[in-house]
């Protein structure tokens, strides 16, 4: 029997922003004349009211090759309002969670670290990556040590889709001497991405949303970007007896490039039939693309638009009572999302680059970091965030406090090969995993569904992994 499925991929892009602006007077301070916000570092838990000085290890996962000890204060058991109280003696990505919290030296010369965010905008705006990464620095510093002793600050900029206010926050975040910055989504990173490559600054994590971004040799994404997200549709689309595809996607090269260069060739790969449609990038209303693929009796729709049309797709898609599957990339399951779509939300089945839900034990550790330690919300794409930010955390544990610099954290992920990652798949750094997008060191994939607002709400639809790496290697 023929199973029709219907796959729409929404992709991150035409996010605009107002602008740098003040974070919460308890959330940091503001350099007006430069834009950047600066993340106070004492941390919003509640620790171990027991205190001792001495000193603590936390070990690295094998092959890591490093320790994280410093002598600061120290509780003897993290207590049930910590995360390390919550999960002690539980494997994750840097072997066992501790069983005690450690503090950050307020006094000792502070780790500086940047990041780039879009946000303020009805196209697509994801506060939630800028919370969830303010959350691990006041976790790592307030439960982990910092790094050997020392506290991590985060400078963050808001940009809008400006090329000149992104390479503008770059040129900030040099002038405040960070050793590498945290991704956020950065549309118009074709102004920042050659600040930091003139400056050999590395771009760590994120979500990749143009191509200058998924090419530069100093970026590092834990993540498929597009590409990624486009082959595992295919794929489980595939699995489940798709024949014909539509892949529409916004007048915007990245989705262009995906759509031709990747989309199209796996589909035939996978023998697949794909028919490419463009569309105008600032398009809200669906309905014609969503009434074409009724009219070429596609198994698979696959819509590359952006993130403001989340809604509009999921609600069209249920108001044209199509019977086939929609698919959306999973920052698409963002809680105001979901609770803008309404029931049209649960119909669909998301992608991510980490399991769903918090039965995973690092699932539950992002919760309870969440819980702890945001300001805002921050669950959708504050996965990634998060990811992003406990991976770097580890590349600097790995160097030691007195051997960290721009140029010891690039050539250290450069060198990763199936290095374990914070809640994703284990990430190699060749850039061989995507051909032509080098930047890209985690593209597989797995699929989930939400039941509500909420990480925890999450649900695994079940095939784990999807190998895009094979799929792509197909390619060469």
């Amino acid at each position: 029997m023929r199973i029709r499925q219907v796959v729409t991929i929404l992709a991150l892009a035409a996010v605009l922003a107002t602008g740098c602006s003040e974070a919460d007077d308890d959330a940091g301070s503001t350099d007006a004349s430069a834009g950047v916000t600066t993340v106070s570092t004492d941390g919003g838990g509640t620790t171990a009211t027991a205190e001792s000085t001495s000193t603590s290890e936390t070990t690295l996962a094998p092959g890591t090759g490093a320790t994280n000890e410093t002598t600061s204060t120290v509780g003897p058991t993290a207590g049930p309002d910590t995360v390390l109280g919550r999960h002690a003696g539980e494997p994750w990505f840097l072997g066992t969670v501790p069983g005690a919290t450690v503090s950050a030296d307020p006094d000792a010369e502070p780790i500086v670290l940047g990041m780039v965010n879009q946000e303020n905008t009805p196209l697509g705006s994801y506060p939630e990556l800028r919370a969830a990464v303010e959350a691990g620095v006041a976790f790592v510093n307030a439960e982990l040590g910092g790094v050997g002793g020392r506290p991590i600050e985060l400078r963050t900029c808001i940009t809008s889709f400006s090329v000149e206010q992104s390479q503008a926050c770059a040129q900030e975040l040099v002038q405040e001497e960070v050793v590498a910055v945290v991704g956020g989504i950065d549309v118009t990173s074709n102004g920042s991405i050659p600040v930091y490559e003139q400056n050999g600054i590395p771009l760590i994590g994120g979500i990749p949303a143009n191509l200058v971004e998924q090419r530069s040799a100093v970026n590092f994404y834990f993540s498929g970007g597009t590409a990624g997200a486009m082959a595992a549709f295919l794929s489980h689309a595939a699995d489940n007896g798709a024949e014909t595809a539509m892949i529409a996607y916004g007048e915007f090269e990245a989705f262009q490039v995906t759509a031709s260069d990747y989309g199209a060739r796996i589909g035939e790969q996978l023998g697949i039939d794909v028919e490419l449609v463009s569309f105008p990038i600032v398009a809200t209303d669906f309905l014609p693309v969503l009434t074409k693929a009724q009219e070429i009796d596609a198994d698979a729709v696959i819509v590359l638009a952006a993130g403001g049309s989340c809604v509009p797709i999921m609600q069209q898609f249920v108001d044209l009572g199509l019977e086939g599957q929609l698919y959306l990339v999973g920052a698409c399951a963002a809680d105001d999302i979901v609770e803008a779509a309404g029931e049209a939300a649960a119909t669909v089945i998301f992608n991510s680059e980490g399991t769903a839900g918090d039965a995973d034990p690092e699932g539950a550790i992002f919760t309870d970091v969440i819980e702890l330690y945001a300001d805002e919300p921050a669950d959708g794409a504050g996965t990634v965030g998060l990811r992003s930010f406990m991976n770097l955390y580890s590349l600097l544990v790995e160097l030691g406090p007195d051997a960290i610099d721009s140029a010891a954290i690039t050539d250290l992920i450069r060198s990763s090969d199936s290095r374990a990652s914070f809640w994703g798949h284990p990430y190699t750094c060749d850039g061989n995993q995507v051909p032509g997008l080098p930047a890209l060191c985690a593209p597989q994939q797995v699929m989930f569904r939400v039941n509500g607002p909420g990480v925890d709400d999450n649900e695994d639809i079940g095939g784990g992994w999807i190998d895009t790496v094979e799929l792509f290697a197909r390619l060469d």
